[in-house]
């Protein structure tokens, strides 16, 4: 009697149901961690941008301002009447809430508002967000996902 290999119809339907199921369950939780780094590369990005400003007006010795346009994501960066850096953050599906329309570094690199703060969220869920804020002595710390700076759960997205 002569052998046949291969895979049987039951064998292939099996199997491709079970990769069928398997998608099923990690196209959902793979899509919720995009949108998860999506938020946190944005706030990333301004923390990185802030302290760059922090520098420039530390090395130039005179005042760098950074204006943020909360509804456009538009980061602009002024030293000594020149615009330093333009950027947009890429606010796709992400809330932005900013307690300042701009902060100021003097020349010492500290920050002219005391307590800027600003919050990345998705859906407006505290439990997605991030809390980005600057002290007067113009360090800027980034919070855990879903925490506030001092490590507290983030209650609400707005400020």
């Amino acid at each position: 009697m002569k052998s046949v290999k291969g895979f049987t119809l039951i064998e292939l339907m099996v199997t491709v149901a079970l990769v069928a199921i398997t998608a099923g369950i990690a196209i959902p939780a793979f899509s919720q961690l995009i949108q998860d780094n999506r938020i946190q590369s944005q706030a990333e990005e301004l923390n990185a941008l802030l302290q760059y400003a922090r520098s420039e007006a530390v090395i130039r010795k005179r005042s760098v301002t950074v204006n943020l346009d909360a509804a456009t994501g538009e980061v602009e960066i002024i030293g000594g009447g020149t615009a330093l850096r333009d950027t947009t953050l890429e606010l796709r599906a992400i809330d932005l809430a900013v307690s300042d329309a701009s902060v100021t570094y003097r020349p010492n690199g500290t920050s002219t508002v005391p307590n800027f703060r600003t919050v990345f969220c998705r859906d407006a869920d505290p439990a997605t967000g991030y809390e980005l804020t600057v002290v007067g002595s113009g360090s800027s710390r980034l919070s855990n996902k879903g925490k506030t700076t001092s490590g507290t759960a983030l209650g609400d997205c707005t400020l």
